[in-house]
């Protein structure tokens, strides 16, 4: 698989032409962040999310999500068996290539937008930010963070 790079520039092209109006600031606020950190996405990934209670004009008017499925968790864990494993789930996208930011982020965003019954708009901000995370960061420090379970040492 080719390795994809961080690339403001392909970030905003895809940001434009992906990412719903009403989530773009936030997500194109990642973009100027001066040394983010995995905390600085995971706030604006849980923001995207609906998962994060925020003080402000929103006020909740249900019961917290209590069934564990975090829609942010599974973008991460999404990413994980992508670039993380060898699993078998994504051996078709790894043997023909990630080729563009783009592409990748569709197959993410498919794929998680499926499992929880959402329409694609609705998740493929956050999944924006979250392989804008995984880029930055870099593969080896991203994958050893977000390891689902205990680390075996080798």
């Amino acid at each position: 698989m080719d390795e994809l790079t961080f690339d403001a520039d392909k970030f905003r092209e895809v940001i434009a032409d992906l990412v719903p109006a009403h989530q773009r600031i936030q997500v194109t606020s990642a973009l100027d962040l001066k040394d983010p950190t995995e905390a600085d996405f995971d706030r604006l990934g849980t923001a995207l999310t609906g998962e994060q209670a925020n003080a402000g004009f929103l006020f909740l008017t249900s019961t917290g999500n209590s069934s564990g499925n975090s829609l942010w968790s599974a973008i991460k864990g999404e990413i994980y068996d992508l670039f993380c494993t060898n699993s078998t789930r994504y051996s078709g996208e790894r043997a023909d290539g990630l080729l563009t930011i783009k592409n990748t982020i569709t197959v993410i965003a498919t794929a998680v937008a499926a499992s929880f019954h959402l329409a694609l708009g609705v998740v493929v901000g956050a999944v924006t930010l979250a392989l804008m995370c995984f880029l930055k960061v870099g593969r080896n420090a991203w994958c050893l963070v977000n390891h689902p379970g205990p680390m075996v040492s080798a």
